[in-house]
């Protein structure tokens, strides 16, 4: 996992006082409301409220605290619009609570999400604590029972996180592929949302939300699968649509961290690596068009601001030194493709942990037969096998022959003895 992701033991608590507020909107559909209620009710820290965002589209709303009086549900009202301008909204008014998380209905949180995503912001005293964690998903079909490990949305999940798996820095996974799913499985601190506040330009709200915190160095991922999300059909090829979203994704994350990338090394190495990766994304991030749009907005920059950014640039640490790969390109070797290299290694660790397995089961299955007493019966009248399984108890007891002095230990070191 990234270097991001936490061990999943959940630490002696910090966060007994800390208020926990769960924001779920009634829009644009509510489908699995109820069942997603149901989980918040078995959680075992339990939400200090829960607000239902209602924009007025759907009637009969008002009667939903009641149907869960074991619930701190409350219901507030939005205008109709955009979520992400809702979300800022109800912003306010959770202000006397520490940390805010979301579920759209038909997701599900795990009985000890919220009581291992706060032990997820867990820092040694004087580190800066994240503002966003999220955690692994569960993909569930539409009755809510785990999908196969072949339907191909469970495929293409998995291959959604098989960087991270594979050792891959966070910023060079997401260009990989966005890995977290739906906003659902976002868990931000107050304070850092309303100092980064969701930005309401975009439709990807909840990924620039990721992106923002993950560049800036301040997001966790928790191994642990703690939510249920039933996810759409894995995407075959990127419509228009989908492409003039993504890239004003692109250019909403680049305009809030834009005082960021001005100061910060760590979030322009951060974001230089994630676009890097971006061009061989699986989510289709069209990161050739994207460099269109950087090349053209450098050549409007007038000769100043692309003086300044050319000075500050070659001050930075990368400047210094030549990039790893070029020394292996100029050896003849071929750049590296990270998601390939993470899926290899996912595969040969796989292979590696069915070996060990297997060696386990037949050293069991070899130990038994021989404490048994019908095979040494068997060895005794002569029987090939029996007599094969007691030679692997003497093999190992015995100790290594030594060369007889009559024959001299002969060494051949190029091939087999004669």
């Amino acid at each position: 996992m990234a270097e991001a992701t936490k061990n999943s033991g959940i630490p002696a608590p910090r966060f007994e006082g800390a208020r926990v507020a769960v924001v779920m909107p009634l829009f644009p559909r509510m489908p699995g409301l109820r069942d997603s209620l149901k989980s918040l009710a078995a959680q075992t820290r339990p939400p200090a409220r829960i607000v239902l965002l209602d924009d007025g589209s759907h009637p009969g709303t008002e009667t939903l605290p009641g149907e869960f009086p074991e619930l701190p549900v409350e219901l507030f009202p939005v205008e109709p619009g955009p979520l992400a301008s809702a979300i800022n909204a109800v912003l306010e008014h959770c202000a006397p609570d520490d940390y805010l998380t979301f579920l759209q209905a038909g997701d599900r949180y795990a009985p000890q999400r919220i009581e291992k995503c706060l032990a997820a912001f867990e820092t040694p005293e004087g580190n800066r604590p994240p503002g966003l964690v999220v955690t692994r998903l569960r993909a569930i079909d539409s009755r809510g029972q785990a999908l196969p490990a072949d339907d191909p949305r469970t495929a293409h999940l998995a291959r959604l996180w098989a960087p991270g798996q594979g050792g891959a820095e966070l910023p060079d996974w997401l260009g990989c592929g966005y890995f977290p799913g739906p906003f659902s499985n976002l868990f931000v601190r107050r304070d850092y949302l309303a100092a980064n506040p969701w930005p309401e330009n975009t439709l990807s709200f909840d990924q620039a939300v990721v992106l923002i915190a993950a560049l800036q160095g301040q997001m966790i991922v928790w191994p642990e699968a703690l939510l249920d999300h039933y996810p759409p059909a894995p995407p075959r090829e990127a419509t228009p649509r989908q492409t003039a979203e993504n890239l004003q994704l692109q250019l909403s994350v680049l305009t809030a961290l834009s005082g960021r990338l001005a100061v910060s090394p760590e979030t322009r190495r951060n974001t230089a690596a994630y676009h890097r990766t971006a061009w061989n994304s699986l989510t289709g991030a069209r990161e050739d068009l994207f460099q269109q749009i950087i090349l053209q907005l450098a050549a409007a920059a007038s000769p100043e601001d692309t003086q300044a950014v050319l000075t500050s640039t070659l001050r930075s640490h990368e400047a210094q030194n030549a990039p790893a790969h070029w020394a292996a390109l100029l050896e003849g070797h071929d750049p590296l493709d990270l998601a390939g290299y993470a899926d290899a290694l996912r595969r040969t660790r796989e292979k590696l942990d069915e070996t060990r397995e297997e060696k386990e089961r037949l050293g069991q299955v070899a130990e038994a037969a021989q404490d048994s007493g019908w095979v040494r019966f068997g060895a005794w009248i002569g029987d090939r096998s029996a007599r094969r399984i007691m030679e692997l108890e003497q093999k190992d007891e015995a100790p290594d022959p030594l060369p007889s002095p009559s024959e001299p230990e002969v060494k051949n070191e190029t091939g087999p003895g004669v």
